[in-house]
């Protein structure tokens, strides 16, 4: 059977550190995988029904828990975890019911899984679960880890890999940021960003990027196609992408970690050059 996480949550408890979570979970194991009731009910469909079988399907419930997750209360004043109504509370015993692995995710400065003694009776078990911290300052390095978890010990397919490297390596030392700032007064349009590196917790990259625009999807191929050679001449290669009529460019090199070189900079001097030909020649011909 097909992996699926089942984040559970409240509406009015950290719903954006829940949708953010929803959204790195499905970049990194596909849609199909993770399932929140936000984004997967669409309206008129029988609301209680899908979580229901939504969860029967489920590998590993995550149980975002925030700072109002245990004393949210209905519009009488009554705790919401202490009725049986209420849909967090169903979704945590009924996996604890039918054995689903449950993994408590704190979040929104939540330190510590609730006390025992705060929760119910039917939900004490949560507390038997291994809780993962998502912290604000560190929410890459802590969502690592929950892939991890998710990946060794529930069998879940981490879509985002490492990026195999060209051999054999080059031995080149990084622009300093004096030497860097100063490359990039004469190449206008690009400009320094950093990021993480695939599969790499904690690495990132620094790198230095271009968006190129053309009038058709077809011409941004076409640039695409003819940087080819002049690429494999230097030789250094670009990590690039195509959406419809935009390029965007970023290059570093991979071979000393992901850092700015000399060879970066001449590379972004051949793409401009090949842009304004391109851009030259599909005017003679308009």
């Amino acid at each position: 059977m097909p992996k699926l996480a089942f984040l559970s949550y409240r509406r009015s408890d950290a719903p954006q550190a829940a949708r953010g979570l929803y959204a790195q979970l499905r970049s990194r194991f596909g849609s199909s995988h993770v399932f929140m009731d936000v984004a997967a009910i669409t309206p008129g469909s029988p609301w209680p029904d899908r979580i229901t079988r939504s969860l029967e399907k489920t590998s590993v419930l995550l149980a975002v828990i925030g700072p109002s997750w245990l004393r949210a209360a209905d519009k009488y004043g009554r705790r919401r975890l202490d009725s049986d109504a209420d849909w967090v509370r169903k979704e945590i015993h009924l996996a604890l019911s039918n054995s689903i692995p449950i993994i408590p995710i704190l979040v929104a400065g939540v330190s510590e899984p609730p006390p025992q003694e705060s929760l119910p009776d039917a939900l004490r078990d949560l507390l038997n679960s291994q809780a993962i911290r998502l912290r604000d300052d560190k929410w890459d390095e802590d969502f690592d880890e929950l892939v991890r978890t998710l990946v060794t010990e529930h069998g879940f397919v981490d879509n985002e890999k490492r990026v195999v490297l060209p051999q054999p390596r080059v031995q080149i030392e990084p622009l300093t940021e004096q030497e860097l700032g100063d490359a990039l007064l004469s190449l206008p349009g690009w400009e320094p960003v950093e990021s993480l590196v695939p599969g790499d917790y904690p690495k990132s990259r620094q790198e230095i990027r271009k968006i190129f625009r053309f009038k058709s999807f077809k011409s941004a191929i076409e640039f695409m196609y003819s940087a080819i050679q002049p690429i494999n001449k230097i030789p250094h290669h670009p990590r690039w992408e195509n959406q419809w009529r935009t390029v965007t460019v970023y290059l570093t090199t991979w071979d000393i970690g992901n850092k700015v070189t000399a060879l970066d900079v001449e590379l972004a001097r051949v793409l401009d050059n090949l842009y304004d030909s391109s851009k030259a020649s599909r005017k003679k011909t308009e």
